[in-house]
């Protein structure tokens, strides 16, 4: 038998993560040697086996089961850093751009989020730049006045900035209408964006 007590966060929808909500504790079965599996990983990682299973359901409720249902594969970081190496860079600017147009639709629509700028902003952030999800790369998020920065930085060489260049403009793109510019470096890709100003009151 194992007992689960939540974490106090709504995790029914990505733009509610963060607000405070009842615990409840759960009660349930599981095999001994799973037990002994999440016994070693919650000591290995310096945490209690409850906020183990926390992190795990917080992943399959925001990102894990999207990921199965869009039947998403994962390779290893040398397996998508030799592809990279054999495609020409116009050839991923041009895949870039068709999948970051198609993906923001479909991933929009799985999930149920609305089709605007916080939605892009969480999805950049988290869903593809955070640490326990997609891992395209590490988003830096900061604000200066009403521009919006996102430096996405990665670990996969020159050719994987050149898709990603490509892929968030087109997500973007086909989630709202703002200004947006781009520069491109070996290692990272920063998207700056122009937002509104905010009429006086």
């Amino acid at each position: 038998m194992a007992d689960i007590k939540g974490d106090g966060q709504n995790l029914s929808k990505p733009g509610h993560i963060a607000t405070r909500k009842k615990t409840i504790t759960r009660t349930f079965r599981i095999r001994q040697q799973w037990d002994s599996v999440l016994q070693e990983e919650a000591s290995r990682q310096g945490v209690s086996v409850n906020v183990l299973l926390n992190k795990i359901l917080r992943k399959y409720s925001l990102y894990s089961r999207w990921n199965e249902r869009n039947n998403d594969i994962t390779l290893p970081q040398r397996t998508l850093k030799e592809i990279l190496k054999t495609v020409p860079g116009e050839s991923l600017a041009e895949a870039g751009t068709r999948s970051g147009a198609l993906d923001a639709i479909n991933i929009v629509n799985a999930m149920g989020l609305k089709m605007d700028y916080d939605s892009f902003a969480y999805l950049i952030t988290e869903h593809l730049g955070g640490p326990h999800f997609a891992r395209w790369f590490h988003c830096f998020h900061h604000t200066q006045g009403n521009k919006d920065i996102f430096h996405l930085q990665h670990d996969f060489g020159y050719g994987w900035s050149v898709y990603l260049e490509q892929y968030i403009l087109a997500f973007l793109g086909s989630m709202t209408a703002v200004d947006a510019k781009t520069r491109i470096y070996d290692y990272a890709v920063t998207l700056e964006v122009t937002l509104p100003k905010s009429k006086p009151i």
